[in-house]
C-alpha cells in the first residue's frame, strides 16, 4: 500500500512539474512574440510623389498602414487616437487599409477598420494589394510615418510598446512631440503583422 501511494505521489509530482514547465514555456513564447518587432519600413526621406494621398505644401501628414485582420493593430489605432487628440488640429491623418483586390467586398471591415473609421480628422484609404504600402516601403501593420510641411520624413515606425499593447510608449510620445514642436526626427520599432498576407 505504501509503495502504491509513493508511485501515485511521484506521478502527481511529475504531472505538476510538467504542467508548470509547459505553462512557463507558453508564457515565454507569448512574451517573446509580443516583444518581437515586425519588419521596419525602408522609409523614404521625402514624401513619395507616386502616392495617391494628397499633399498640400505646408501641411503635415501622419500616415499609418494597417492590415485589418491583424489583432495587434487595435492597439495601434488606440494610440493613433491619442496622438490625434494631443496634436495640432492642422495635422492631416490617413489610415491606409490593406485589401487584396480579389477578395470579396467588405473583407476589410473588421473591428480594426471600424475603430479607424471613427477616428477624428482621419481619412481612410483602401489599399488594393498593398500598392500604397509598397510606395511608402512599409511591410508591417501599424507602420506610421510623419511628414512635415516640406514633405520631409520626421518619424517612421510603430506607436505601441509591444504587439497588441496600447499605453504610454516612446513611439507615440515622439510623434506627439514632433508634431507639437515641429522639430526633431525619430524612429521606433513597429509591432504588428505582415501587411501582404
Amino acid at each position: 500500500m505504501t509503495t502504491r501511494r509513493a508511485v501515485i505521489s511521484s506521478i502527481l509530482i511529475a504531472a505538476a512539474l510538467l504542467w508548470t514547465v509547459t505553462v512557463g514555456a507558453m508564457f515565454r513564447a507569448i512574451r517573446a512574440f509580443e516583444a518581437t518587432p515586425g519588419r521596419a519600413a525602408d522609409a523614404l526621406d521625402v514624401w513619395p510623389s507616386a502616392s495617391h494621398i494628397p499633399r498640400a505644401a505646408g501641411e503635415w501628414r501622419l500616415v499609418m498602414l494597417i492590415h485589418p485582420h491583424c489583432s495587434c493593430s487595435r492597439a495601434s489605432i488606440t494610440e493613433l487616437q491619442r496622438i490625434i487628440e494631443k496634436s495640432p488640429s492642422s495635422l492631416q491623418t490617413y489610415v491606409v487599409v490593406y485589401r487584396p483586390k480579389d477578395f470579396p467586398a467588405g473583407w476589410e471591415k473588421t473591428d480594426v477598420f471600424v475603430a479607424a473609421s471613427h477616428l477624428p480628422r482621419t481619412h481612410i484609404l483602401l489599399d488594393n494589394d498593398g500598392h500604397e504600402a509598397s510606395i511608402f516601403r512599409g511591410f508591417t501593420s501599424g507602420q506610421t510615418y510623419l511628414y512635415d510641411g516640406d514633405g520631409k520624413l520626421r518619424f517612421s515606425g510603430g506607436i505601441t510598446l509591444l504587439r497588441g499593447h496600447a499605453g504610454f510608449n516612446s513611439g507615440s510620445a515622439e510623434v506627439m512631440e514632433i508634431a507639437r514642436t515641429q522639430g526633431g526626427t525619430a524612429k521606433h520599432p513597429v509591432f504588428g503583422c505582415a501587411i501582404n498576407k
